[in-house]
């Protein structure tokens, strides 16, 4: 009986280990890749994004996103679940074709999305006064 607890309990640790050694393998990116995605909240469609393909200069990334009436910006006081998935329905095909096709009514929104991933700080803007 000790023995067969012995033999769960190193069974447990080498999967432990083999969790997190795959956890620190996986790799995280925060962004998507070229796409069209829709946004659920609710199990409702309340938006959708659509992702270019990348330039040449790799390092700048842009997304757009049109967020529905319905959508609900996730807070402290608002605590809601947001998941984006790959769209099973219209795929566009760039920009253009997003923004003169993408459903847009009142009180929906509008939101670009640009990161630019650079391997060094950028130099703060220096600010200069001048005595009077």
């Amino acid at each position: 009986m000790i023995q067969h607890l012995y033999r769960a309990k190193r069974f447990l640790a080498v999967l432990c280990v083999l969790l997190a050694s795959l956890c620190m393998l996986t790799p995280a990116f925060a962004q998507l890749d070229y796409d069209t995605y829709d946004i659920y909240q609710g199990g409702n469609i309340v938006g959708v994004i659509y992702v270019p393909m990348r330039g040449p200069d790799t390092s700048v990334y842009a997304e757009y996103w049109v967020m529905s009436n319905r959508y609900v910006y996730p807070s402290e006081k608002t605590p809601v679940t947001t998941t984006i998935v790959p769209s099973a329905g219209y795929h566009y095909t760039s920009l253009t074709d997003f923004l003169t096709k993408v459903p847009f009514a009142e009180g929906f929104h509008y939101v670009t999305v640009v990161a630019f991933d650079r391997t060094s700080l950028p130099v703060p803007a220096t600010t200069t006064t001048t005595a009077e």
